[in-house]
């Protein structure tokens, strides 16, 4: 065989190779001579048309010889990356094969346009010589499979590159922004990645399927290729298959992968997010066979995978930027490479790139509510950007949590669960604990949000319980219904008391009915033994505000106390209590045998300091003189005012208790001097309404009064009617039909008419002050005619009863 060798003038042949017996890597090409250097063997297609200075060792192949080349390359890949158990779907991972037009599917991608929507051009955007390039490069290899074809639509969106990572490296784009604003959204919902995550309970083995030409897979609807033109300087040109950048396309996407794959989805060994697919199971064998199941099912739709993008049957996978290892969740260290080196934000746009990337890992991140805090305030709208020492700390904290690498453990509903809550000035913090298998308490998962302008203004035990609510809200899928009590850990005493009876305000009784629908158990623990918890909820660098901390506050103690009780009141009732027969069982129960360890009548009892209590409350003996001192000490506190039945109850109620307590205080406010002689009559006596008078033998309609009955049910044009009132003698009524917008000059008429003609002159006409009546030309005609016109005060319609 002859073949040329280019520009070079030599070929070292398999005589040479031998007698120097060189090392040969085949799999990076490079030759190790002794001494020599390393010399790089290079393939090529075409003339050599620059001289380097390393040794070359080459051949020009023809077409026939790349191919064949190529395919070898290709197959010993597969063999390499693919197991044995599936070599029989190798052809599922050449790239070759998979750059067919995919088929037409009840999934083709429907661009449905807004009915008030017009097609719109766009202008042509420069490009650089190597945009340019890749430009070409890129249609050519569309047309070429087929994705995209010329086209001559009145629609055209522009097209353009966007720099990858990649150092030099160009993404082609088009911008369908003014196409997706009039497209009709699809609602189909991807699936939430914490529930992904959580059916992967007890896998151990794991497989990963990266499907490949990702959206390339679904054409677009026949006739709807048109609304994605795109232009460039090489014409217009349509696609035929799924293209990024489509508001739908994500929606359909994955309507199309859920369809493919639905029963193993039901079954619950699989799971798929887009174009990723993980395949998860508790054995090796089993795993192997539905591993070739779903193999066979993406052969059946013609789909294909990249293999290098593949891993089989594995311990531990990265799957949506989570490293998943049997029972552990953290986060991809590929992804937290660049997080040392991040520099400091300069403008806002920076601060919430870094922001962006840190919400996607915040289940991770104890304290990140408050780490956050200085640079969130940044986004605010109409503030200065300014970099303070403050953002400096947020920013390296949280970059240290970040590279510290958090694992949390996977739930598993068939163990207890334990919630750690706090709440701070600033925001509440909640870790969600589950044994391990090394029977220690390892977080499942971290939760922490600021409060907000209103939140922050919340009493002290409003905020921890809104803690407690945030928890329960963010884990309920993992709580409700089941088989263990829920225990909740928090430093706020007082919390223990909100499932029992309590005086709550509304914000209070929803959340206690939202807390009655778990099995929980409420404990409070110092809060230097929740330590996580509290660390979430509180600001972890220096602020202008000082957060106090509200650990081990009471608001409403376990033990009773007495707001203004006396020693000598006290006395008296210790002393009272000798000779009171009132529970007289309970109180040598009491006194014998303690509190007895079931729930009952007697359990509401307590002996403490001499005196007994009932519910919390101080029992007072059977004494009428020491009732009425404690009832009296109370309704004439100068503070409290002399305050009514129901009032002064409930001021007694908080620290008293007595059978007949009610009626007692009743009696006792009804009979006070002070508050009957004070007592406002909350039922005076009306005023009598004083008729007007008539004129005495007065003649018929000599004292009228009249008014307009208006808005009617239209009758032969007319919807109102004019009622004019004999007020002096016959009580006759004239009635005229008129309309709605009959105005002054049409009512003096009418009463010409109607009333003047018929029975004379009125002596005086009473009405209401409705503009028509009040008008200059009415009033004008009364003096002309010399009759009293009387209008009613304002908003008193009595003036005019009669009428009315």
């Amino acid at each position: 065989m002859i073949s040329g060798i280019g520009d070079e003038g030599i070929i070292l042949g398999l005589p040479w190779l031998r007698h120097h017996n060189p090392a040969i890597d085949w799999q990076t090409g490079e030759i190790q001579f002794q001494p020599c250097r390393r010399i790089q063997i290079k393939r090529f297609t075409g003339d050599l048309d620059t001289f380097e200075p390393e040794i070359l060792i080459g051949a020009k192949t023809t077409a026939s010889q790349e191919m064949a080349h190529q395919h070898h390359t290709v197959k010993r890949e597969i063999e390499e990356l693919v197991p044995d158990y599936l070599l029989g779907y190798k052809d599922r991972f050449e790239k070759g094969k998979a750059e067919r037009f995919p088929p037409s599917q009840s999934y083709d991608h429907a661009i449905d346009l807004k009915p008030d929507f017009a097609p719109r051009n766009c202008k042509l955007y420069p490009l650089s010589p190597m945009e340019q390039q890749e430009q070409d490069k890129f249609l050519e290899e569309n047309l070429r499979k087929g994705y995209i074809r010329k086209s001559k639509s009145p629609m055209a969106s522009p097209f353009f590159f966007v720099a990858k990572k990649e150092k030099g490296a160009l993404r082609p784009t088009q911008d369908y922004r003014e196409l997706n604003k009039g497209t009709v959204k699809n609602a189909y919902p991807l699936p939430l990645i914490s529930e992904l995550l959580d059916k992967l309970k007890g896998a151990t083995v794991f497989t990963k399927l990266d499907l490949r030409n990702g959206y390339n897979n679904v054409r677009i609807k026949d006739g709807d290729q048109w609304k994605a033109a795109f232009k460039t300087n090489r014409g217009l040109f349509e696609p035929t298959v799924m293209f990024f950048g489509l508001s739908n396309s994500p929606a359909m996407f994955q309507a199309f992968m859920n369809d493919v794959l639905s029963d193993f989805i039901d079954e619950g060994w699989c799971v798929v997010y887009m174009d990723d697919i993980l395949i998860f199971s508790k054995n090796s064998e089993e795993h192997k066979e539905r591993t070739k199941r779903l193999m066979q099912r993406l052969k059946d739709h013609d789909l294909f995978l990249k293999p290098e993008k593949c891993e089989f049957d594995v311990t531990e996978v990265v799957f949506l930027g989570m490293v998943i290892r049997p029972g552990y969740i953290a986060m991809d260290p590929v992804k937290l490479a660049g997080i040392a080196d991040w520099e400091p934000p300069q403008t806002v746009k920076g601060v919430r790139a870094f922001l962006g990337f840190g919400n996607f890992y915040r289940k991770f991140i104890g304290k990140y509510a408050h780490v956050t805090r200085p640079l969130n305030d940044l986004l605010q709208k109409n503030r200065k950007f300014e970099w303070t020492t403050q953002c400096q700390i947020a920013f390296d904290l949280l970059k240290a949590k970040f590279l510290s690498e958090p694992i949390l453990v996977m739930p598993d509903v068939d163990k207890p669960f334990v919630i750690e809550a706090d709440a701070s000035k600033w925001a509440t913090g909640a870790v969600l604990r589950q044994k391990g298998a090394d029977g220690e308490w390892h977080p499942c998962g971290y939760l922490s949000k600021s409060f907000s302008p209103a939140e922050q203004n919340y009493e002290i035990y409003d905020r921890e319980l809104l803690a407690i609510y945030r928890a329960l809200m963010e884990w309920r899928h993992y709580l409700m219904g089941g088989k263990f009590k829920v225990v909740i850990l928090s430093d706020h005493k007082n919390l223990t008391y909100f499932r029992t009876a309590q005086k709550l305000n509304r914000r209070q009784a929803r959340w206690s009915l939202f807390l009655s629908e778990f099995d929980l158990g409420l404990v409070h623990v110092p809060g230097k033994s929740i330590s996580q918890a509290d660390a979430l909820s509180r600001r972890s660098n220096e602020q202008d505000e000082i957060d106090s901390d509200n650990e081990d506050v009471v608001v409403l103690p376990d033990r009773f106390f007495i707001r203004g009780i006396n020693l000598d009141l006290k006395d008296d009732i210790v002393e009272r209590l000798g000779p009171d027969n009132f529970h007289k069982s309970a109180l040598e129960q009491l006194l014998h045998q303690g509190v007895p360890p079931i729930k009952s009548a007697l359990s509401d009892w307590k002996i403490e300091n001499d005196l007994l209590f009932f519910q919390n409350r101080v029992y007072v003996p059977n004494d009428t003189d020491l009732r009425r001192c404690i009832v009296q000490s109370i309704h004439e506190t100068p503070g409290v005012g002399h305050p009514g039945q129901w009032n002064t109850t409930e001021q007694v109620q908080r620290d008293f208790w007595w059978p007949g307590m009610v009626k007692f205080i009743k009696n006792f406010v009804d009979g006070c001097a002070t508050c009957q002689q004070s007592k406002i009559n909350t039922h005076p006596t009306r005023t009598p309404i004083q008729p007007i008078q008539a004129p005495q033998n007065s003649f018929p309609f000599q004292v009228c009064t009249m008014d307009l009955i208006t808005d009617l049910p239209e009758c032969d044009g007319m919807d109102s009617i004019l009622v004019v009132v004999d007020h002096s003698s016959t009580k006759g009524v004239i009635f005229t039909p008129c309309t709605k917008t009959t105005d002054a000059t049409k009512v003096a008429e009418m009463l010409i008419q109607h009333l003047y003609k018929r029975f004379g002159l009125p002596d005086r006409i009473i009405s209401d002050r409705d503009p028509r009546f009040a008008a200059e030309v009415f009033q004008e005609m009364g003096k002309q005619l010399s009759i009293k016109h009387s209008m009613s005060t304002a908003f008193h319609p009595q003036t005019d009863g009669e009428t009315e």
